[in-house]
């Protein structure tokens, strides 16, 4: 029975990882034509849709240390999201894709900030493993540095925070209703986003199949993600969706030519062998 979970979290992951390729995938190809908060208004809109006929009946009154964290942790996730969008715009699909994926190794940083806690010593080695692996994707040489693969990091950083705010708010909140607050606050910032930069909701009729792609795919891979950890622990979940990267970089190379090199290449092992050790280090613990 055990063994039966472990594989359907197994399976659940690969299909989120997929999943979430593809959404990256078609988002980098609108935002040739589209700007990036008029996408982010969009796929948060068909989320909330989808999502608002299932919170019916369960919405309750919070205390307002709840509604606070409500809304800091959607402030994190829309900022994660268009980092990352951005980011995808002016660098490499799999090079955006492994800088988000360090959002676990900001975690601990994240919560020593809000709550205090330090870092165990025993995660320090992956931690440093981690960020050098990320030096090694920014290059930050004066000849080779590229601000947008700081930005790609920042996605990173804006996902902890939402990973670490989630936590707080799983406790006394279905996660379903989290989600919906945060499509829905996501929706009401990129609206006035676009507002301040003068550009148009209005979407050409041919990407209005693609714009209902990265909503669904997205909405769908939240759902496995969900489902993934209710069959099997983080220490096999985290480390079987970096196969998302892989993904992405097959994206890259066959549609943009996009062909990482030894430095990128040597930092997506860093960091992807920092998650392997965090994780291990993890388990023994629980």
């Amino acid at each position: 029975m055990k063994q039966s979970l472990l594989a359907k979290g197994v399976l659940a992951t690969l299909a989120y990882a997929f999943i979430m390729s593809v959404t990256s995938l078609v988002a980098k190809l609108v935002q040739e034509e589209v700007a990036v908060s008029v996408l982010v208004f969009w796929q948060s809109v068909i989320c909330v849709l989808l999502l608002l006929p299932q919170q019916k009946g369960y919405w309750k009154r919070h205390p307002i240390n709840i509604w606070k964290t409500h809304f800091f942790r959607s402030i994190s996730g829309f900022l994660g999201f268009y980092f990352f969008y951005l980011a995808i715009n002016h660098i490499p699909l799999v090079e955006a894709s492994m800088l988000r994926a360090c959002a676990p190794l900001c975690v601990p940083i994240v919560v020593l900030l809000i709550h205090k806690i330090r870092v165990p010593s025993s995660r320090w080695l992956p931690l440093l493993l981690g960020f050098i692996g990320v030096a090694l994707i920014i290059k930050p040489t004066p000849n080779q540095f590229d601000p947008w693969q700081l930005v790609g990091f920042l996605s990173a950083v804006g996902l902890a925070l939402s990973m670490v705010t989630t936590r707080m708010l799983s406790k006394n909140v279905r996660p379903k209703e989290t989600m919906t607050i945060y499509f829905l606050i996501s929706a009401c910032l990129s609206l006035l986003l676009s507002l301040y930069d003068g550009v148009s909701l209005t979407l050409p009729l041919h990407l209005i199949p693609h714009v209902m792609i990265v909503g669904l795919t997205l909405y769908f891979a939240m759902y496995l993600y969900t489902l993934a950890y209710g069959f099997a622990p983080a220490s096999i979940v985290s480390p079987v969706s970096y196969i998302g990267v892989v993904f992405s970089g097959l994206w890259g190379m066959l549609i943009w030519g996009h062909v990482p090199d030894l430095f990128a290449i040597s930092g997506m092992l860093l960091i992807f062998s920092s998650v392997l050790l965090t994780t291990y280090l993890s388990s023994r613990q629980v």
